[in-house]
């Protein structure tokens, strides 16, 4: 039995989520999974390949492998520093207890004649600049059992295609890369079939899907400014991150028109944010969030009517419906009862019919479900 813990991410809901999708996706067998505090602990009937999951997934920050602790926590960590007799010992822990624990390791490795440094890291970036993946030598306390850590998120490759890319527009508001990530795993497709973002915006989804090895992918939106900044972040991404044989479209077509521009029942999966509204500054009245969210509802049916045209049998759908802050509720587009009449199913994530992304002190919160084509 092989035991991990995945450390989640701020909206911890979301990234288990996805873990949950790609264990699917991937046909792996969990025996059991437990959430604690920020972490996923599972147990799967084989190992796992720590650095393909932690390179396809957006929402996990770091991923370890659990340590066996016949005598003690403080022994296991020992004895695993001590295993590579060479050299100057750069350690982290992190969890319960550590720096009592760290110190205590600290001493023992004197004791057994090894220099010794003791890192506090506190972030990933830390981790990564005392390459303590390599050195095999960061460790995660959780309750009485300790981790090692075996793969961590690659944050300056999130940081690099969100700001370094050609075409943006901070007007209307981006997509953040690691929540399109997350879409594209939630949405369960497989590199072969053809998905579209039908609100395509700047093409942080079509770049993300690229990135985790998808080749057929179609981009529409109703601003040429939009159709112009995806296919220069597409011919960006390919070049700088090495993609080849890659099949994609444009197209200038608003989204209650697509089967004029899109073949009919040809695309396997659609994710999206669609337009969220106007710019709030968080002093609006409940009646006018309620207008912008009537409106917005009535797109959304528009939308989805003409997804059930283009959308193969069984499609998929990933889909943000935004609801917006008002005091201390929520003003929310009321637009699923509808969209199931249009044709779709609603997938649940477990016992949640949406996942809620949200920053506190932000006016909009992004909604994420997932439909089915009937």
């Amino acid at each position: 039995m092989n035991t991990y813990a995945f450390q989640l991410g701020r909206e911890q809901k979301i990234s288990i989520a996805e873990i949950t999708a790609f264990f699917l996706h991937e046909n792996i067998k969990v025996i059991s999974q437990k959430h604690i505090n920020q972490f996923l602990i599972v147990e799967t009937k084989k190992p796992l390949d720590a650095n393909k999951l932690i390179s396809r997934l957006g929402g996990t920050i770091k991923i370890g492998t659990k340590l066996e602790c016949p005598d003690s926590i403080v022994r296991a960590i020992v004895d695993s520093l001590d295993e590579d007799k060479t050299g100057k010992v750069h350690f982290s822990i992190s969890g319960t207890n550590a720096k009592r624990v760290a110190l205590n390791v600290k001493n023992q490795l004197k004791e057994r004649g090894r220099s010794v440094r003791y890192i506090e890291a506190n972030n990933t970036a830390t981790i990564i600049h005392n390459h303590l993946i390599k050195r095999r030598s960061d460790f995660t306390i959780i309750n009485k059992n300790v981790f090692m850590t075996v793969g961590v998120q690659n944050i300056e490759s999130f940081s690099v295609r969100d700001y370094d890319r050609p075409g943006s527009d901070n007007v209307s508001g981006m997509l953040p890369p690691k929540l399109a990530r997350i879409m594209v795993n939630l949405s369960l497709a497989t590199p072969e079939q053809i998905i579209l973002d039908p609100f395509c915006g700047s093409g942080t989804v079509l770049t993300e899907a690229l990135d985790l090895g998808f080749k057929n992918i179609i981009g529409s939106d109703n601003s040429g400014k939009a159709i112009d900044d995806s296919k220069k972040n597409i011919e960006w991404i390919s070049q700088n991150y090495q993609i080849s044989d890659i099949n994609y479209q444009t197209l200038l077509s608003d989204a209650t028109q697509l089967s004029k521009k899109i073949k009919l029942n040809s695309i396997d999966v659609i994710i999206s944010e669609p337009y969220m509204g106007k710019p709030l500054r968080g002093n609006e009245r409940l009646d006018t969030l309620q207008m912008q969210t009537a409106e917005l509802g009535q797109l959304y049916v528009s939308a989805f009517q003409e997804f059930y045209k283009v959308l193969k049998k069984g499609g998929m759908v990933v889909f943000i419906i935004p609801q917006f802050r008002h005091h201390d509720g929520w003003v929310k587009t009321d637009c699923v009862e509808k969209i199931k009449k249009a044709g779709f199913l609603l997938e649940s994530f477990g016992e949640d019919e949406s996942l809620l992304y949200w920053r506190k002190k932000q006016y909009v919160g992004r909604g994420i479900y997932r439909f089915r084509k009937k």
